[in-house]
């Protein structure tokens, strides 16, 4: 799959798990995004997920009939440009990393 290698390469050094019928990138101990054939599901935090679902092609991540708060579900076509992928990916790192410090005491 294409949108995969490409994600691969431009992810900082990311675990690689599989979950939500794709592959999932841990980044810092905290899953950052996950490619599957929709497209990618990016962690964006829940105060930028309303702003960023007005962009053409972004939708909420559901799972199980539920929208998941803080999550995006971005289509293949929008992430055309290695240029747009990296700006989503770097949201889902800093969400993710924004996560891992969260929980730090």
């Amino acid at each position: 799959m294409e949108l995969l290698e490409r994600v691969r390469a431009a992810l900082p050094p990311a675990e690689e798990k599989r979950m939500f019928g794709g592959v999932g990138f841990m980044v810092d101990g905290a899953l950052a995004c996950s490619v599957s054939a929709r497209g990618l599901l990016v962690r964006v935090g829940a105060e930028q997920q309303d702003d960023l679902l007005a962009t053409e092609g972004v939708h909420p991540m559901v799972m199980g009939g539920r929208a998941s708060r803080g999550w995006v579900s971005v289509a293949p076509d929008v992430l055309g440009h290695d240029d747009a992928l990296r700006e989503w990916l770097d949201l889902g790192v800093a969400a993710a990393r924004a996560a891992v410090g969260a929980s730090r005491p």
